[in-house]
């Protein structure tokens, strides 16, 4: 037993020996940073740094479009590869990256469909609320949108554009975005415009929790150890209560459940809109006696007798989670990378406003409240939000996948069963390859060829077809259909309606970014003046 006990520390060391050795054999073609080759502690850490988009971004420039990250883990980017992994029926399945984003509600995980790893299970959850998310449904949720941006206006005349008070723009489209989810998912605003801040910590609750699981996500051990850890859950899960997100949509469901339809809109006005149209559209919002809100189609499939529609309450749960976790910060992100962009590059801005000021005239673009058909019918609105989407992304880290048994051949290499795979949208949409020699410059007229180019219109659809914003196949996003229809409805109200300038700060040191998966930006603080278009 001594003499053991003398050899332990050199068998433990051995031991770890073997290990970091199988480790950098299993990839060890595939190059990239030496400690990748170890132990994924190199990629908690550039995960760690809330920088990763760039570090990533440098290892790609670096090493290629293959690049190891893990031991067991490599980043892909170039053409061709989004269908490999991501297309239907090639039987990639989500890795444990996703695990950490599952919550626990009375000491049991519940799982949104985006944080799901069994494909079966998510195929049958997702089927059943499909249909609310659909394209078919857009003019029902038109109304919602124009109450919540007749708001945003009134809120910008009366702190900014009529005081000369500088706007914290990044701040105010989150709030915009996070009112917006709570019309489209209960009919009733939760406040953040009204209040011009948090409402119950729930921006910082949701930028903790993708801080945490982007980390631990990269070691999904972590998470299991730390915060799922079983023993802990049986003995003490069911008392500790549900997270703040999920708890803020338990809460928002018990108001709609205790409350009649009538009572909504009065508790939903929040502020006094002085504007006579915008309060208009509000009114209209509110005079409607059905609520064509995402909860009530939930309730209603909770309700049904039909096994295949019927939804249990812990789905219920988790589709409320998914829609205030996933609906805000994403549509927040990506409106303020297009009102940044458009107001670094004078030119671009220039060129929308005509557009915008032209169909005005025309009476082909109605204001304040442009709708879907007439907003499709302005190319050059139409590839400003292209180009906001494939320029920043919100989300910044690869979508992991696991190789399937026949391996994966991307390009020279060759990626064995089991190993994790994943292609980072930010990276991916900054390819010279695919979107030319200046994909990590803002120009919307890459999406716009020139009447009768078709060698362009051809590059136009290999682009909109890379682009993996809102993933890709089976596992896409059901909400691009709601965040395309902001976007699109908001960008022409605020851009024929005021003229926004980047301060001289923000001019001179730029916005800041942080990456937390979700690539979120601070410091876009602009002065708003009402426009006169005469």
């Amino acid at each position: 037993m001594l003499l053991l006990l003398a050899y332990l520390p050199y068998i433990l060391a051995l031991a770890i020996f073997v290990h970091l050795l199988s480790n950098y054999w299993r990839l060890r073609q595939v190059p990239g940073p030496f400690l990748a080759n170890f132990t994924d502690l190199y990629r908690l850490w550039v995960v760690w740094s809330r920088q990763s988009h760039d570090i990533y971004l440098d290892l790609h420039k670096k090493y290629g479009d293959v690049v190891r990250i893990g031991p067991n883990c490599v980043s892909v980017i170039g053409p061709g590869v989004k269908d490999s992994i991501y297309g239907i029926g090639k039987g990639f399945i989500k890795s444990d990256y996703y695990t950490p984003l599952q919550n626990i509600v009375n000491g049991q995980r519940v799982a949104s469909l985006v944080a799901m790893t069994d494909e079966a299970e998510q195929t049958r959850t997702r089927r059943p609320i499909a249909r609310a998310y659909a394209l078919t449904t857009l003019v029902e949720y038109a109304p919602l949108v124009d109450s919540t941006i007749a708001v945003f206006v009134s809120r910008l005349d009366e702190l900014f554009a009529n005081t000369g008070n500088v706007c914290d723009l990044a701040l105010w489209l989150q709030l915009f975005a996070f009112d917006l989810i709570g019309e489209l998912t209960f009919s009733k605003r939760l406040g953040f415009l009204a209040s011009g801040g948090d409402v119950e910590g729930i921006i910082a609750s949701i930028g903790k929790n993708f801080d945490r699981t982007s980390v631990l996500g990269q070691m999904p051990v972590l998470d299991l150890l730390w915060y799922k850890n079983p023993i802990y859950l049986n003995v003490f899960g069911k008392a500790r209560g549900p997270n703040s997100v999920v708890g803020f949509g338990m809460r928002r469901l018990e108001e709609r459940l205790n409350s009649k339809n009538s009572e909504m809109g009065e508790e939903s006005i929040g502020m006094e809109i002085k504007d006579p149209e915008l309060r208009a559209k509000d009114l209209e919002r509110q005079s409607g006696v059905e609520k064509p809100d995402f909860l009530s189609r939930f309730l209603e499939l909770r309700a049904s007798e039909n096994e295949k529609d019927h939804i249990t309450d812990s789905q219920l749960l988790a589709h409320l989670f998914m829609n205030i976790n996933a609906g805000s910060d994403t549509t927040a992100s990506i409106l303020r990378a297009i009102f940044y962009h458009l107001l670094k590059a004078p030119a671009s801005l220039q060129r929308l406003w005509n557009e915008l000021d032209a169909a005005v005239q025309q009476g082909t673009l109605s204001m304040p409240f442009a709708t879907w058909p007439e907003t499709q019918a302005l190319p050059y609105l139409c590839a400003v939000v292209k180009e906001g989407l494939r320029i920043h992304p919100a989300l910044g880290l690869p979508l992991e996948r696991i190789v399937p048994a026949e391996g994966l051949h991307v390009q020279e290499y060759f990626l064995p069963h089991g190993t994790i795979v994943g292609i980072n949208p930010w990276i991916q949409q900054r390819h010279p390859h695919l979107f030319g020699a200046d994909a990590e410059e803002w120009r919307p007229e890459r999406w716009m060829p020139d009447e009768g180019d078709e060698d362009g219109a051809e590059r136009v659809k290999v682009m909109e077809h890379e682009l993996l914003v809102f993933g890709a196949g089976k596992r896409g996003c059901l909400g691009r259909n709601i965040a395309m229809l902001e976007l699109h409805k908001l960008l022409p109200c605020l851009l024929v309606r005021y003229d926004f300038e980047l301060t001289e700060e923000t001019k001179s040191r730029g916005w800041r970014l942080r990456n937390s998966w979700l690539v979120g930006q601070e410091g876009v603080d602009v002065r708003i003046r009402r426009r006169n278009r005469d």
